[in-house]
């Protein structure tokens, strides 16, 4: 995936007018940034009073909304030739995060008692969608590491007819490793 990156930048900057990898990645990293804030804001709202099935259906509501926005924003990136096999997994695993959550929801509707906040976590549906969003974390890692290895020096070296190779900056805030 390195050679990948490498090979995306210098075409970037080589085709004036497309979509670089700087722009695709600063791009994704607003997407990620945008949905874990909505995320922290319903889960900051549902667990400030007490759980109710009312409660937990406007929940699932905004979760799903703001789960099918983040989607619709993957599927709307137009990502550089030589990073398309990225976007792919990535698109990938947003569809599959969405149709967990899609399925986790319809589980957290039939609960009409609440213990806790999180009763569908140890459900198969909630064990399903804590094993994709295991899949996204790994991904997010190694997406970054790549877009972290194009500040390491040129490893072209000073060959004047290769362009200046075009470091990717981004955070996209993954968990770290367990």
């Amino acid at each position: 995936i390195r050679i990948m990156i490498l090979l995306a930048l210098l075409a970037g900057a080589c085709s004036p007018g497309s979509m670089t990898v700087s722009e695709y990645a600063a791009e994704a990293e607003q997407i990620v940034a945008e949905m874990e804030a909505g995320f922290a804001a319903i889960d900051t709202e549902w667990t400030s009073q007490p759980p109710t099935a009312e409660r937990a259906a406007k929940y699932w509501d905004q979760r799903l909304e703001i789960r099918r926005d983040a989607l619709e924003a993957v599927e709307s990136l137009k990502p550089p030739e030589t990073i398309e096999p990225m976007h792919t997994v990535a698109l990938d695993i947003f569809s599959r995060i969405t149709a967990a959550d899609e399925a986790l929801a319809e589980r957290a509707a039939t609960i009409d008692t609440f213990a806790d906040h999180w009763p569908w976590v140890d459900t198969p549906e909630g064990q399903t969608a804590d094993a994709v969003l295991a899949e996204i974390y790994d991904f997010c890692r190694a997406s970054q590491r790549e877009f972290d290895a194009t500040a390491e020096p040129n490893p072209f070296g000073d060959l004047v007819w290769i362009p200046d190779v075009e470091v990717v900056r981004v955070a996209f805030g993954c968990p770290p490793s367990e």
